[in-house]
């Protein structure tokens, strides 16, 4: 009797075995892409989860994800909280991204149940690097349960991703300004074109400058493709006389990546004259800050007449006190024009010279305190001395070589090494420095 029962009983967890396997079995286990579709534009990033739905007794998975690596970088890989909830886990992933595909791979720890029910196992974060189309792909999918069984998957589900090209991008395409020379009070017209050359509806901020002052800022709306004139009157009432600068510059929207067309400069400067007579210097340079003695340097003088007459005058370039040369100019309103001198230092004492240039006082011209202008120093030398420390030594021979056969347009140009004053530094100017080398002055 003991052992038909003993017989019986395990006759009987024996049919409850078959039964626990076929209720297993007959579980509708399915390992899907959430979301199941994604729709993200380049240069965006997005993440996708790996779900489990209606599992029993889980305690491993591995799985296998393919995309299309021209279109996706795959950013990173973290473990979803699902098999967390049994207890202690190990999570690892291996990615061959220039194929395009992982593996992930993650267990619980130690002698547990399983997980039952829906979740996530993982989520991965993708970065769209150009547009079109592609399957994510769940694939290789192995599920087991603690007894290392496995637990059979009827339902492997992909994903999909369309990534388009739209973009984001204003500019500016236009700056018209009108008039361009006033007086102070007067009014300028500042028109400031700005189109949509995204694919996207946009509204963005337009702002028009006169130097770094804003003249007014204006909120836009504009379809892509569009394009629109933004009107701004400015105002130069306790504006001073001189050149303003104007320029215009969007604000920029979201996702845009190319912003080297959201700022722009007005082709022509606005001009605020005096009312009367009035000439300046606008600026001083010197073509060398290091000549040999004996050689020349070219001092170029920029004078303006901010006055609304016309105007005839001498402006006059100096080395120290003494003068280089004195030239007579003739200019309308708002006109200005460059005065070149040819200094030669022949017979001038080796020394430091502050250059620097003058335009007389004309008649009735009320403000002198911008007729004159200081450039710099100019030191004569010894030729050759490229340096300024009053001896030739292999320092300037290896400046004035790395500089052979560069003219002023070369970005390189270093004017010091021109010593014959010819636009090029060529081998003459090589063999100044080489016949002069160990020379002191």
């Amino acid at each position: 009797m003991h052992r038909f029962c003993s017989s019986s009983l395990a006759l009987l967890i024996l049919i409850l075995l078959v039964v626990f396997v076929c209720f297993v079995n007959a579980q509708n286990t399915t390992l899907r892409i959430y979301p199941a579709s994604v729709s993200v534009e380049v240069g965006q990033s997005f993440s996708i989860n790996i779900t489990i739905l209606d599992v029993f007794n889980l305690y491993a998975y591995e799985f296998r994800l393919g995309w299309d690596p021209a279109l996706l970088d795959m950013v990173n890989a973290s473990e979803g909280p699902f098999l967390k909830r049994g207890g202690e886990t190990f999570f690892s992933y291996n990615v061959n991204a220039a194929a395009g595909h992982m593996v992930v791979d993650c267990t619980l720890l130690g002698m547990i149940p399983g997980t039952n029910g829906d979740g996530t196992l993982a989520t991965i974060s993708f970065y769209v690097k150009a547009p079109g189309e592609c399957t994510l792909d769940l694939y290789d999918v192995s599920l087991l349960n603690p007894f290392e069984q496995p637990i059979s998957c009827q339902n492997v589900i992909d994903g999909y991703g369309h990534f388009s090209s739209s973009t984001h991008d204003i500019a500016i395409t236009n700056i018209s300004v009108s008039p361009l020379n006033v007086l102070p009070g007067q009014t300028v017209q500042v028109n400031v074109t700005a189109q949509n050359q995204g694919n996207s509806f946009e509204t963005f901020n337009v702002t028009a400058y006169a130097k770094s002052e804003i003249i007014g800022t204006q909120q836009i709306s504009l379809n892509s493709g569009v394009t629109t004139t933004i009107p701004f009157n400015w105002n130069t009432t306790e504006h001073s006389k001189g050149d303003y600068v104007i320029s215009a510059s969007a604000s920029p929207v979201s996702g845009e990546l190319d912003l080297a067309d959201n700022n722009r400069t007005a082709d022509m400067v606005v001009v605020i004259l005096s009312n009367g007579h009035d000439v300046a210097v606008i600026s001083v340079g010197s073509s060398k800050t290091i000549v040999g003695q004996g050689y020349n340097v070219s001092i170029t003088v920029v004078t303006k007449n901010y006055g609304i007459f016309t105007e005839t005058f001498h402006v006059t370039a100096y080395a120290n006190d003494t003068v280089i040369q004195t030239q007579t100019t003739t200019l309308n309103s708002a006109a200005s024009t460059t005065l070149t001198s040819i200094w030669s230092t022949a017979g001038w004492t080796k020394a430091n010279y502050t250059i620097s240039a003058a335009a007389e006082t004309i008649p009735s011209e009320m403000d002198t305190s911008d007729n004159a202008r200081l450039d710099g120093i100019v030191r004569v030398g010894i030729s050759g001395d490229l340096n300024g420390d009053d001896f030739v030594g292999i320092d300037d021979v290896f400046f004035v070589a790395s500089h052979f056969g560069l003219e002023p347009a070369d970005p390189r140009w270093e004017p010091n090494c021109d010593i014959t004053d010819d636009a090029y530094v060529g081998i003459d100017d090589i063999f100044i420095v080489a016949l002069q080398f160990g020379e002191e002055g």
